[in-house]
């Protein structure tokens, strides 16, 4: 009877082992198959930061050599009027911009102020 006892808590330890061993393994798994996953996210979010980061970079340079042509552009364009008050305009404005009524707009007539 003794000797039966024994055996059983032999096979009941071999199980439990066999069992924890399992786990250890299963868990080792998951963790490196989740440790995979972070990684590999983490590298395509700086790869998508990177990517962004360049692409606005372009952005940057393109506009800022439009603005600046732009801007070239506009000074040498400006016109500066003397006012009776001897104050100085000066009209930075695009001759394109400039039109308000459109040739086919009909006549247009100088607005005479009477006093």
């Amino acid at each position: 009877m003794f000797a039966f006892i024994k055996a059983m808590l032999g096979v009941i330890a071999f199980i439990f082992f066999l069992v924890i061993l399992i786990l250890l393994l299963t868990w080792g798994y998951i963790y490196r198959t989740f440790r995979k996953i972070r990684v590999s996210t983490k590298r395509e979010s700086e790869r998508k930061a990177r990517q962004y980061r360049e692409e606005t970079g372009r952005q940057r340079q393109q506009y800022g050599a439009f603005y600046q042509k732009r801007r070239t552009q506009e000074a040498q364009t400006s016109q500066s009027y003397e006012t009776a008050t001897g104050e100085t305009i000066i009209d930075n404005r695009h001759q394109e911009r400039e039109k308000i009524f459109d040739d086919s707009d009909g006549e247009y007539v100088d607005f005479v102020e009477e006093s």
